[in-house]
Order: structure tokens, then C-alpha cells, then sequence
């Protein structure tokens, strides 16, 4: 946060008194170091971006859990994966949208859905409710 426009914006009256004009710079330097601090916060628990216990924690707080022996890359693509899919408006529509990026799908048109993980392993392939997938 670049305080010198807020600065700016004290009328003339202020801005010719040092101390008062020290004393907001002092103020708003605070809220500028707040912010930035809860910038750094807010990346260090995001799911892209988080790493080991972090990345643990924000999860927990989602209510999920990580595998035994799971990488941070594929816990973070399973935990994006979920957020996806709790974004999902439920339609068929929508449902190319919430699968993961390579993911290719095919509808057999019996209520059931072919899905080629292409690299992602079938089994962090979370997909939406009452959607059957045939793996291949």
C-alpha cells in the first residue's frame, strides 16, 4: 500500500503542520505493514500456495485430510479438485468444468461416465455426486 496518495489527501491546512503529518504517516505506515502481513497470512493458508503443515492446516480447517505418503503437488491438485466441486451448480452441463485439467470424459449414455485421467491418479479424482466413472 503506497501511503503517499493517502497522504495526499489531507487538506493544505494539515499537511503544513510536521508533527500531525508525522504522526498520520506514522499511522498509516501501521495499517500498511497490517496488511501486508495479512497478505503474506492469507498465501501462507491458501491451497495454491501452501506447503507441508500449512497446506495440512488449511485443508483441516476445509474439513479435509491428506493420505498417508501424498505429495503437497497432489494434495493441493485434490484439494483444488474439491473446491471445483463444491462450486458445481449440479448440472450435466457443468460437469467438464469441475474435472481436473486433462481429464478427457465420455457419456456412455446409461448414467454412467468414461473418464480418461490422463496422469492424474484415478483414485484423487474426487467427481461430482451421482456420477459413475469407469476408469480406464
Amino acid at each position: 500500500m503506497d501511503i503517499t496518495k493517502y497522504l495526499a489527501l489531507f487538506p493544505g491546512a494539515s499537511r503544513g503542520k510536521a508533527r500531525f503529518m508525522a504522526l498520520a504517516e506514522a499511522v498509516l505506515r501501521q495499517a500498511a505493514d497490517l496488511m501486508a502481513l495479512i497478505g503474506e497470512i492469507r498465501s501462507g493458508f491458501s491451497f495454491a500456495t501452501a506447503e507441508g503443515v500449512q497446506l495440512d492446516a488449511a485443508a483441516g480447517a476445509a474439513g479435509l485430510s491428506r493420505e498417508p505418503g501424498m505429495t503437497d503437488e497432489a494434495f493441493r491438485a485434490y484439494l483444488l479438485q474439491k473446491l471445483k466441486l463444491w462450486s458445481w451448480d449440479g448440472t450435466n452441463l457443468g460437469v467438464p468444468a469441475v474435472l481436473p485439467e486433462g481429464v478427457t470424459e465420455t457419456d456412455n449414455l446409461n448414467g454412467t461416465v468414461t473418464v480418461s485421467p490422463a496422469g492424474v491418479t484415478p483414485d484423487l479424482l474426487p467427481l461430482p455426486a451421482g456420477i459413475r466413472a469407469i476408469h480406464n
